[in-house]
């Protein structure tokens, strides 16, 4: 795996940590890249959030900070109202700081939401809204108005559709599926491919491929560093749907 240790060392991008749904937003001279591990929880499942800061641009970008909060995490309802945050029932140190990041340079923030509401109490089933915030805004308002942050949807505790639960999931050692976003180039694509050693084993809807690793250990490796690069929506390990008996 030395193609994919080099690889991942020349496309170090803005790339979401986790094998969820992902949003980017740019803003302030810095790309947010908000991720989650899944797209569908059971009731009490913890969720997995992560925040990725990362500076695209050829210069140094310098944030002011009034005390040592750093970021932070919404979780909105279907109606946008404010269920939780993060930074709720912590105490910041009263002091200035700032962070500057150097081009290429990023810093990665995770938490996780037990799925409980700001009254402690769990939330009901439905679909939520991650948000992340850099900087962090204050106060939360029981609405975000005018947030620009990053934003992902979920759902807890909804009914599976029944065509997909009289099914479940193989994964295929070996096989990545990945999407490239829309505007990736073909040539571009395969150029990646080659530097991490992978092989296509077939290709869909446009910008779907599914590619195969040298060894069969080696899918969640190369997943991540294919989620490292710019070309690449997400990459997760490929796997079939066989039914239930």
């Amino acid at each position: 795996m030395r193609g994919v240790a080099a690889a991942a060392l020349v496309l170090a991008v803005a790339a979401a940590g986790l094998a969820g749904p992902v949003a980017r937003v740019e803003r302030q001279g810095v790309e947010l890249v908000l991720s989650v591990d899944k797209d569908a929880y059971a009731r009490g499942e913890p969720v997995q959030m992560e925040l990725v800061v990362h500076n695209p641009g050829p210069g140094a970008v310098t944030f002011q900070f009034s005390d040592s909060q750093r970021y932070d995490f919404v979780v909105q309802d279907d109606r946008g109202a404010v269920v939780w945050y993060w930074s709720r029932d912590k105490m910041f140190a009263q002091v200035l700081g700032s962070l500057t990041l150097m081009p290429g340079e990023e810093r990665r923030f995770r938490e996780r939401w037990d799925q409980r509401d700001l009254e402690g109490r769990a939330v009901p089933a439905g679909r939520y809204w991650i948000v992340g915030l850099f900087p962090p805004q204050r106060p939360i308002l029981p609405e975000l108005v005018g947030v620009r942050g990053p934003r992902v949807g979920v759902d807890i505790g909804l009914p599976s559709r029944s065509a997909v639960s009289a099914y479940h999931k193989v994964f295929r050692p070996g096989r990545v599926r990945v999407r490239f976003f829309p505007w990736a180039a073909e040539r571009e694509v395969r150029r990646l491919l080659r530097a991490l050693d992978l092989r296509v084993e077939r290709t869909g809807p446009p910008g779907f491929w599914v590619v195969r690793t040298r060894e069969a250990d080696e899918t969640w490796e190369v997943a991540q560093a294919l989620n490292r690069s710019p070309l690449v929506e997400w990459a997760v390990p490929d796997y079939v749907l066989v039914p239930r008996r």
